[in-house]
C-alpha cells in the first residue's frame, strides 16, 4: 500500500483535532468543576444526575411547606396563649362578682370588661396568616365569626367551617397543622362561656345574679381546660414539624452530596489532566508541522 504525503498529513490533522477536543474538554472540566460535559459523557450518571434534581425541587417544596406551616402553627400558638389569658382575666372577673359583696354597679362595669373579652375572642378567631383566615377551615377567605349585640343581647354567628388545614410533607404524607374556628372557639366552649358571663353580669338578663355567675365560671373552668387540650395538640404539631424539617435538611444533604460525586470533577484530577493534554497537544502541533514540511529532497534523503 502507497503512503502518499496526502495522507499522512490527513493522519496528523485528524490526531491534532482529537487532541484538541481532549484538551477543550479538559478544560472546560477545569473552568466549570462539572466533570459531565453532556449527557453522553456518562449517560448513566446523566441519568441519575436528572432523577437527583428532580427529588430535589420536590423536597425544596416539602420544606417550603413545612416552614410556612410552622409559621402558621406558631401564628395559632399566639392565638391560643390570648385566649388562656382571657379565660383567667374572665374567670377571675366572675370570682369578684359571685361574691354577696358584689353590687349592681360593680357588676355593670364587670359587665362592660367582659363585652370587651368577647369582642377580643372574636377577633382571635377572624386571626390572618397573609390573606387567609387562620381558622378559617375550607373557608379561608370567609371571616369564620362576627359579633352582635351586648350584656344581656351578647350573641355571635359563625361560619361552622370544616376541613382543618393540612400540608404535603413527603411523596404521600399530608400532615394536619390547625384547627377550625369551630374547634377553637365553639366546641372548647370558650365563645359559650364567656357570653354566658356577660349575661349573668347584667341585670337585664334572666340570669343576672350570684347563682348565674357561678354557672358560668363552672363554663369558663371547662373552657379553660378544653384550651389546654388545643395547646397540646399544637405543640405536638410544632414539634412533628420540627422533626420533619429535620429528616428533609438531612435527606436534601445527602442528595445534594450524592449529585456532587455524579457530576463535580476532581480538580487536581482534573487540572493534571489538562497539564498532560496541553502537553500532547503541543507535541502533536509539532509532529504535525514537521509533517507538513516535508519535501520530496526529504524523501531522497
Amino acid at each position: 500500500m502507497r503512503i502518499t504525503n496526502n495522507m499522512m498529513a490527513q493522519a496528523q490533522l485528524t490526531g491534532l483535532s482529537l487532541n484538541m477536543t481532549a484538551l477543550m474538554k479538559s478544560q472546560a472540566q477545569v473552568s466549570s468543576g462539572n466533570r459531565l460535559q453532556a449527557a453522553s459523557d456518562d449517560p448513566a450518571a446523566a441519568t441519575q444526575i436528572v432523577a437527583t434534581n428532580s427529588s430535589l425541587a420536590a423536597l425544596d417544596q416539602y420544606l417550603t411547606n413545612v416552614q410556612r406551616a410552622s409559621s402558621r402553627v406558631s401564628t395559632e400558638d399566639s392565638a391560643l396563649q390570648q385566649l388562656n389569658d382571657i379565660l383567667s382575666r374572665a374567670k377571675q372577673i366572675g370570682v369578684q362578682q359571685a361574691t354577696a359583696t358584689a353590687t349592681d354597679q360593680t357588676r355593670s362595669s364587670a359587665a362592660a370588661e367582659v363585652n370587651q373579652l368577647f369582642q377580643q375572642i372574636i377577633s382571635i378567631g377572624n386571626t390572618k396568616f397573609g390573606d387567609e383566615y387562620v381558622f378559617g377551615g375550607d373557608q379561608s377567605q370567609t371571616e369564620p365569626f362576627a359579633t352582635s349585640g351586648a350584656g344581656a343581647t351578647l350573641d355571635y354567628t359563625a361560619t361552622n367551617a370544616q376541613g382543618a388545614r393540612s400540608i404535603d410533607t413527603g411523596d404521600g404524607q399530608t400532615l394536619q397543622i390547625s384547627h377550625t374556628g369551630k374547634q377553637l372557639l365553639q366546641d372548647t366552649g370558650v365563645l359559650d362561656a364567656v357570653k354566658q358571663l356577660a349575661h349573668a353580669l347584667d341585670p337585664a338578663s334572666s340570669t343576672y345574679g350570684q347563682d348565674g355567675i357561678g354557672s358560668a365560671m363552672t363554663a369558663v373552668d371547662q373552657a379553660l381546660t378544653s384550651i389546654q387540650g388545643v395547646v397540646g395538640d399544637v405543640g405536638a404539631t410544632a414539634q412533628q414539624l420540627d422533626v420533619t424539617q429535620q429528616n428533609l435538611d438531612a435527606y436534601k444533604t445527602n442528595l445534594t452530596t450524592f449529585k456532587s460525586n455524579l457530576s463535580d470533577a476532581d480538580v487536581e484530577q482534573a487540572v493534571t489532566e489538562l497539564t498532560n493534554r496541553q502537553m500532547a497537544y503541543q507535541a502533536a502541533m509539532l509532529a504535525t508541522s514537521k509533517v507538513m514540511g516535508l519535501t520530496l529532497t526529504d524523501y531522497l534523503k
